[in-house]
């Protein structure tokens, strides 16, 4: 075990004596050429090898630390893109909502003869055969059935079903409404019934209409006052197209509604209005009109009845 050790000890001390030797001959080289360089001529390939490994390694490193830093980079810019984004998103919609709630104040400001509700939209059902919508506003707020709703722009219907912070609207798109309404134009002032129509939700009828009366395509339309829901001039909407046939004494026009119900957000709930100032119907019996109006008469009846 000592000789062992004993051992160890000489070879290390060996070892570190041609260390020192090569290192001190290695310092003076040029005196020692003989010796020098052919161990420089020994060690070249050696010494390239091993300067092109480190200069890879050194590189590789190098690369890696400028993709770690793009990385972090690109992945910060991508999250500040989005914040920016949002804030574009949010911005644009606070704009949309700002001009929009503009226009309803613009609107309440300029009609004192109505007494309005202002109410959102929370929920559509757009069907073939009923086209409503239900609003934040209820009985708890004023609201009642059969009070018009409208837009600045227009008509958009009634509200059909009363809840006690909401309210169902039926709308004038929906096949079961009919809404009393005249021709706008001096010259004509032809009135009838607009109804929704089943077939082509979106292009509402302006129906009996006489053979011969006086309407044109572009002709705006807007409430009659005839009834007991609508008050008199509200915008319904354009004629885009009259039909009739040769056989009938009647003709029907479609219309263009002067509402986009496809970005409707907003509306107003007419509480009251100053030509009658509650929304008591008016107690009017057909049989007492002209024949030649009673159909008139008891259809806009009956539409206000639904």
């Amino acid at each position: 075990m000592f000789s062992f050790g004993k051992k160890s000890i000489i070879i290390m001390l060996i070892l570190f004596i041609l260390i020192a030797a090569v290192g001190w001959i290695w310092n003076r080289r040029e005196a020692f050429p003989y010796i020098t360089r052919p161990l420089a001529l020994a060690a070249e390939p050696f010494e390239y090898s091993f300067s092109r490994i480190m200069n890879g390694f050194s590189t590789g490193i190098h690369i890696v630390d400028i993709s770690l830093k793009n990385r972090i980079e690109w992945e910060a810019l991508e999250k500040q893109n989005e914040e920016l984004k949002e804030r574009s998103i949010n911005y644009d919609e606070l704009r949309a909502e700002n001009k929009r709630l503009r226009a309803l104040l613009d609107f309440r400001s300029n009609n004192h003869q109505y007494k309005l509700l202002a109410g959102s939209v929370i929920s559509r059902d757009y069907g073939t055969w009923s086209n409503t919508l239900i609003i934040d506003q209820g009985s708890a707020e004023g609201v009642a059935k059969d009070m018009p709703v409208i837009t600045p722009k227009g008509v958009v219907g009634f509200i059909s079903d009363v809840y006690p912070h909401s309210a169902r609207v039926q709308l004038m798109l929906d096949p079961r409404t009919s809404i009393g309404a005249i021709v706008q134009r001096p010259e004509s002032r032809v009135s009838s019934v607009v109804r929704g129509n089943g077939n082509t939700p979106t292009e509402p009828q302006f129906v009996n209409i006489a053979k011969d009366s006086d309407i044109l395509e572009g002709d705006t339309l807007v409430t009659s006052g005839y009834g007991s829901i609508y008050p008199k001039g509200l915008y319904v909407g354009t004629i885009i197209s009259i039909h009739q046939s040769d056989n009938d004494f009647v003709k029907y026009a479609v219309i263009r509604p002067s509402v986009d119900f496809s970005k409707l957000e907003e509306v107003f709930v007419i509480l009251k209005f100053s030509d009658t100032g509650s929304y008591e119907k008016p107690t009017v019996d057909p049989k007492l009109v002209p024949q030649t109006q009673r159909d008139k008469v008891e259809g806009i009846k009956g539409a206000a009845a639904l």
